[in-house]
């Protein structure tokens, strides 16, 4: 057992894990997803001592969840990552709650992105986006380049196509989406890129930063030390354009992205996408950037955004939130050449 772990924890019941008068800090509840977990950030570790948190999950499906996230910290600890590993959890002990397994890590440093991303008018301005996206992209080349071998084929486009076919069968979007997969897939064919280690949901809400640099990324369930470098990457840029008419009315105009109007679901994703002006521009440049620094034809971003989209609508924990993304990709152009049918 960690030092740094409080015996109270490691003894007894995990009913009273937050009970310990020792134990205080912030509980924080993730979400309303199926898989909704509470993390614990301990605030008083005292002198010397690891700042912790503590996830519990509150489902069967959460417990998996947290099961999967200890896996993958475990397998992220064997990697020789430097000066990074300071950036991502560490697996400090794995307890139990009702059968249901509870992960103890250590607590990263840092201000999820999101606080200032909500905080008005932060996404209005191209400076602060462009910021945003210069620290997520630099910690996340850097991860990618310390975790790569290969080159190896990318099989992303056919996994997302599967897992598009098998959850959405017979929903209106599903025809439209797929020939748009097809078209993404078809130009992704042959595509080698290094293998490398994965987040799995590199969205601004489980980026840590302070001073314009990514300081910790947290949520390492979906990650794995083997992937394709595309999703993180695509998963950042779709994520921070969803929210972009969040704080506008409805039919209004979003304030700094002009043509962009807050109507349906997913208008800043389709702005950034297909739309003109700062935002679209960022989101382009950014994407070939990464895609020109991994050997690949930056003219594929498109096409990595695209299936970016349908991996979402197969993933998604939330139907709604997954029928949204199938429907967003199907009335979205197959190339950006000429609207698809």
């Amino acid at each position: 057992m960690n030092a740094a772990l409080p015996e109270a924890w490691a003894r007894g019941p995990s009913a009273g894990l937050l009970e310990e008068a020792r134990a205080r800090g912030v509980l924080i509840c993730s979400s309303r997803d199926p898989d909704a977990k509470l993390t614990f950030l301990v605030t008083d570790a005292g002198p010397g001592q690891q700042r912790l948190a503590v996830k519990i999950p509150s489902t069967d499906a959460a417990g998996a969840a947290v099961d999967a996230e200890t896996r993958t910290l475990l397998e992220l600890a064997r990697l020789d990552l430097g000066a990074l590993s300071s950036t991502i959890p560490a697996h400090v002990a794995s307890l139990d709650l009702d059968g249901r397994p509870v992960l103890v890590s250590t607590a990263v440093t840092g201000t999820p992105m999101s606080i200032a991303y909500h905080r008005w008018p932060h996404t209005a301005r191209k400076p602060s986006v462009s910021a945003d996206f210069s620290a997520a992209f630099a910690w996340l080349q850097a991860f990618q380049h310390v975790t790569a071998h290969g080159p190896v084929p990318v099989d992303w486009p056919g996994q997302v196509l599967d897992g598009v076919l098998g959850r959405w069968d017979g929903h209106p979007a599903l025809t439209a989406a797929v020939r748009r997969l097809r078209a993404a897939a078809a130009d992704l064919a042959d595509l080698a890129l290094p293998c490398t280690a994965v987040h799995g949901d590199f969205w601004l809400g489980n980026v840590m930063v302070e001073r314009r640099t990514v300081t910790g990324v947290v949520d390492w369930e979906a990650g794995s030390t083997q992937g394709s470098p595309l999703p993180d990457a695509v998963r950042f840029v779709l994520s921070y354009s969803l929210y972009l008419d969040r704080h506008t009315r409805p039919g209004r105009a979003v304030l700094g992205h002009r043509g962009l109007h807050r109507t349906g679901f997913g208008p800043g994703v389709e702005h950034a996408l297909c739309g003109s002006g700062w935002y679209p521009d960022l989101v382009r440049a950014t994407m070939a950037r990464h895609l020109e620094r991994l050997g690949a034809d930056p003219a594929l971003w498109y096409a990595a955004t695209l299936t970016g989209l349908g991996e979402i609508a197969a993933s998604a924990n939330s139907d709604d939130f997954g029928a949204g993304h199938l429907e967003l990709l199907a009335r979205l152009p197959s190339r950006l050449a000429a609207r698809g049918r």
